[in-house]
């Protein structure tokens, strides 16, 4: 992928964790959090982060997903037009890629999850262009690890 995937996903520390076996990636979130997740194939072609837990220091703050990338606390959607352009029966679940944005001044750091990839991504495993279209929703959580938005389509600010 690039473009948006590249500017949204992977800016920051995205590492192997050698000091928990289970546990295979972290993005460093900032002030000693950070998200320590795996990912696995999705069936689709790609991958999906799951098992994804929020870390202050070496101390687990929350399990945020589970080992199937379903949530364990969801928040819950803002309704729109975003909903109208699925293609599959919308699920909690990370089945594509996801990405996190650090903690700001304002103590809350965002969760980023495509919901659904445009056609292109079907296109990658000899599918051909679909006209599905990206969805991507944003939530934020706290330094606690819950949620204190519902998932959103637009850039939270």
């Amino acid at each position: 992928m690039g473009g948006l995937f590249d500017k949204l996903f992977r800016k920051g520390s995205w590492q192997e964790s050698k000091d928990k076996p289970n546990e295979k990636f972290r993005y460093e979130l900032g002030d000693g959090y950070y998200l320590a997740y795996e990912m696995k194939s999705n069936g689709y072609g790609g991958y999906c982060d799951v098992n994804v837990c929020l870390y202050e220091g070496n101390k687990m703050v929350r399990q945020m997903t589970d080992e199937h990338g379903k949530f364990k606390d969801f928040p819950g959607v803002e309704h729109g037009d975003w909903e109208k352009e699925l293609i599959f029966p919308f699920e909690a679940i990370t089945k594509f890629t996801v990405g996190y944005n650090p903690f700001g001044n304002n103590g809350l750091a965002e969760f980023v999850w495509m919901v659904q990839p445009d056609g292109r991504y079907w296109g990658d495993d000899g599918f051909g262009m679909e006209k599905d279209k990206e969805i991507m929703l944003y939530a934020k959580f706290d330094k606690t690890g819950r949620f204190v938005t519902p998932f959103k389509n637009d850039k939270l600010k």
